[in-house]
């Protein structure tokens, strides 16, 4: 895998989801074309959340053949506004009404995170690539529920999170095996509060977003502003 960084700066966050719409949908069309089917997994959270909301709209390509997958979860009830399934659903997929819906495939933690966590690593490893892996990136260099300091199984997929510094406490998190497995990751980067944790990164210090790699160059779009 190649383990280069690419970064891209914007003016404004308008023009950074501009653009990603346009990516996002270039890199559907191209996997649709190719073997019929796309496979993306969502960052939750606000960041992309426009983004998430734009895609019914821009409406030029075969929705149907998305497989649309989460990266982290938190332990809340189904319904919780707090969860990024229902972030997802609300800013996307409760849009369609009919056979033309992507194929949504959340995080079930109203079970608690051992077995959801289980659950969705049986799923996930019938899945041998990712076509697009959208991330996030905290203040403390925490991407999807990995956080600094905690230790994860590498060898597993899927992992149970317990003791988040952010609340809830208990989550469900992909690991960088599982995101590495995507033919291209894009990270999205909004708000000056992230400064301290982009500085890290690109002077090469551990934190769990700078674990993830890719088959292509991994791309960091950013707004700071």
């Amino acid at each position: 895998m190649q383990i280069n960084t690419k970064w891209i700066d914007y003016q404004s966050k308008i023009e950074l989801e501009k653009s990603l719409l346009v990516k996002i949908f270039d890199i559907a069309n191209q996997a649709i074309a190719s073997r019929n089917v796309f496979r993306i997994v969502l960052a939750g959270g606000s960041t992309p959340e426009n983004i998430y909301k734009e895609f019914y709209n821009t409406k030029n390509t075969d929705f149907s053949k998305w497989e649309v997958y989460i990266g982290d979860e938190r332990c809340l009830e189904a319904n919780d506004p707090d969860r990024n399934s229902v972030m997802v659903t609300k800013a996307f997929i409760e849009n369609f009404k009919d056979l033309s819906a992507p194929k949504f495939f959340p995080i079930n933690t109203e079970k608690g995170s051992e077995t959801s966590a289980k659950e969705y690593s049986e799923l996930l490893s019938k899945i041998d690539t990712f076509d697009l892996v959208l991330l996030g990136l905290g203040e403390d260099g925490h991407t999807a529920s990995l956080f600094p300091g905690h230790q994860w199984n590498e060898d597993q997929l899927v992992v149970p999170v317990k003791n988040a510094p952010k609340p809830p406490s208990d989550r469900v998190s992909l690991t960088p095996k599982a995101f590495s497995r995507a033919k291209k990751i894009i990270f999205i980067v909004t708000g000056n509060g992230k400064n301290d944790a982009v500085n890290q990164w690109k002077n090469n210090e551990a934190i769990p977003a700078s674990t993830i790699f890719s088959e292509q160059d991994v791309e960091v779009h950013l707004n700071l502003d």
